[in-house]
């Protein structure tokens, strides 16, 4: 799957998103965006999943992006989403292949799969989804602005993600994720916030 687009003419942010993938390609010899429905271990994975979940996790072709190495498998839905929304996401998953190369392959699936346990308290997946999520506010902010970043839905959507099933419940205490997105975004404030500007000299002096 190439990184074109179909959305809609005049997207202003299809450009921003087109050039992340140019940052990308040039970090990272082996990127490239696959679709999941064009993937034989995409497909292997979402039945593992149903399987472990009993069936609550069953939209993993066509609604979640996955990152393996320095691929990233999509749904077919990918080139027909708003360009803000591919690229906030991509700033997710670029998170992930940044961790693939620090990490290796064993060392990922060793932290994310059974460190220190595999579910409720999964830390490592925890911390390595956090580091990722983190850096969905911070995209969210820059292209939406900072109402969109502190939408509640969006909180709840963060929340959900580590104490459901679509990471297979990796932790149960949803106040240690919103205080963390809390103080994401009041850095994030903070970062943003103008400087003032220096006292002007007084000319009598």
């Amino acid at each position: 799957m190439s990184g074109a687009s179909a959305s809609a003419p005049g997207d202003p942010h299809e450009a921003l998103y087109q050039s992340f993938l140019d940052t990308l390609r040039a970090r990272h010899a082996g990127f490239r965006i696959v679709r999941k429905s064009e993937s034989p271990l995409s497909r292997v994975l979402d039945r593992a999943l149903r399987l472990i979940t009993g069936g609550r996790q069953s939209s993993f072709l066509d609604r979640y992006i996955t990152t393996l190495g320095a691929r990233v498998y999509v749904p077919d839905r990918w080139d027909a989403m708003p360009a803000a929304e591919r690229y906030c996401i991509m700033r997710h998953e670029a998170v992930h292949i940044a961790q693939f190369r620090r990490f290796t392959w064993p060392g990922m699936a060793l932290i994310y799969l059974l460190l220190p346990v595999p579910v409720l308290f999964a830390g490592g997946r925890a911390l390595i989804e956090w580091e990722a999520y983190r850096e969905t506010l911070a995209a969210t902010w820059e292209v939406r602005g900072p109402a969109a970043a502190r939408d509640p839905a969006l909180a709840e959507h963060i929340v959900r993600r580590f104490t459901g099933p679509d990471y297979v419940w990796m932790w149960v205490r949803a106040k240690t994720i919103r205080r963390a997105i809390g103080r994401t975004l009041d850095h994030l404030e903070a970062r943003s916030a103008p400087t003032a500007p220096a006292p002007a000299s007084d000319p009598r002096t």
